[in-house]
């Protein structure tokens, strides 16, 4: 935000650039509701990183249009090599299974683990938190993996792994 003010009545104002998820249905409706999704500018389907050793310089990790989700997802971190290497990938995917396999339930069930707390539990390298999660902590609630809850990291990973487009 670049500014953000209340009137005299109470509502409030803000100014600057605004990100919107595509996966999110709530927002979808209320585009719909208000007639404006036809000035709306979809980016693709891709997480932009910037790389904390090497400043001024993105990671991506591409999700191609031709697979379905979750495929496009697997694909998108099989194929980026910048930030990962194969055996942090591999000890994150394997992290991620109970995720995958339990479904809204065990996401539930994470409310009360930080992301820190939980990529511990699930041994994933800490490198994985520091390279990704700080980024993807600070994008969904603007606060650090320590204080974030898993829950709101899992929600966001499951749309990803359930709609095509979701980070549209």
């Amino acid at each position: 935000k670049i500014a953000a003010w209340q009137d005299q009545d109470g509502d409030w104002y803000e100014t600057g650039l605004h990100i919107f998820f595509g996966a999110y249905p709530n927002i979808q409706n209320l585009f719909g509701e208000l007639g404006i999704n036809d000035r709306l500018q979809w980016k693709e389907h891709s997480m932009i990183f910037a790389m904390p050793n090497k400043p001024g310089e993105f990671s991506r990790f591409d999700f191609p249009d031709v697979l379905p989700a979750p495929l496009n997802g697997i694909w998108a971190i099989l194929k980026n090599n910048e930030m990962l290497t194969w055996p942090e990938k591999v000890k994150f995917a394997i992290g991620l299974l109970p995720a995958m396999l339990g479904g809204q339930p065990y996401v539930e069930a994470q409310d009360g683990l930080s992301v820190e707390e939980w990529m511990k539990k699930q041994g994933i390298p800490e490198r994985v938190t520091d390279e990704v999660f700080i980024a993807m902590s600070k994008a969904l609630n603007f606060i650090n993996p320590d204080e974030l809850s898993m829950q709101c990291i899992l929600i966001a990973l499951n749309r990803f792994l359930q709609e095509k487009h979701g980070s549209k």
